[in-house]
């Protein structure tokens, strides 16, 4: 009569392989969340309204646009369409597009994620979206701040005032990065909270 046959053990898994178990198991598997469907509900809304207040200050940039073209001596000093503020400060104006094309970039990319049809209960899922949207409301903030400096008068009598409430936007500014960071952090915490 034969032995029975012997069962092979597998070998021990390895640190790396644990590890990426640990991954895995971690934020690819679902995890169970009531609030998903409504947070998810919520960040689409968000990210839709932001994508098109975006676009808008693309295409009504703060300031205005110039309504006909001016020539002088035969070269184009501007175009109709183009932003003034472009032209009468260029320095706060580049900064504003920079932020607004950011803004308006994560604010698609998170309606991407959604229309990818990942479930909010991964929380790989749930930490892209954060990380997308905490891009897209800095950036907006960002840009709201370009968007007055580009817009305010420097050079009257008045310039005290406008001094006050440049310092007004950027202490607010401020404090919405501090605000941020921290709930950031805060929420980073408990996502990755063993």
């Amino acid at each position: 009569m034969l032995p029975p046959p012997q069962r092979q053990e597998s070998p021990p898994a390895t640190k790396t392989a644990r590890c990426f178990r640990w991954v895995y198991d971690y934020f690819i598997k679902e995890i169970d969340d009531p609030m998903a469907e409504r947070k998810a509900d919520a960040l689409l809304v968000a990210a839709s309204v932001l994508a098109a207040m975006n676009y808008q200050a693309a295409i009504s940039p703060p300031g205005g646009a110039y309504q006909d073209t001016k020539i002088v001596n035969g070269t184009i000093e501007y175009e109709a369409g183009q932003a003034i503020a472009a032209y009468v400060t260029p320095f706060e104006y580049k900064r504003f597009s920079i932020a607004n094309t950011i803004s308006f970039t994560f604010s698609m990319t998170t309606m991407f994620l959604f229309l990818s049809g990942l479930s909010l209960k991964r929380r790989i899922f749930s930490l892209l979206l954060t990380a997308s949207m905490f891009a897209t409301l800095t950036a907006t903030t960002y840009s709201y701040k370009m968007a007055m400096e580009a817009t305010t008068p420097d050079h009257d009598e008045r310039k005290i005032e406008w001094v006050f409430i440049n310092r007004l936007v950027t202490a607010a500014l401020i404090t919405w990065s501090v605000v941020a960071g921290t709930a950031i952090v805060f929420f980073l915490g408990m996502l990755l909270k063993v």
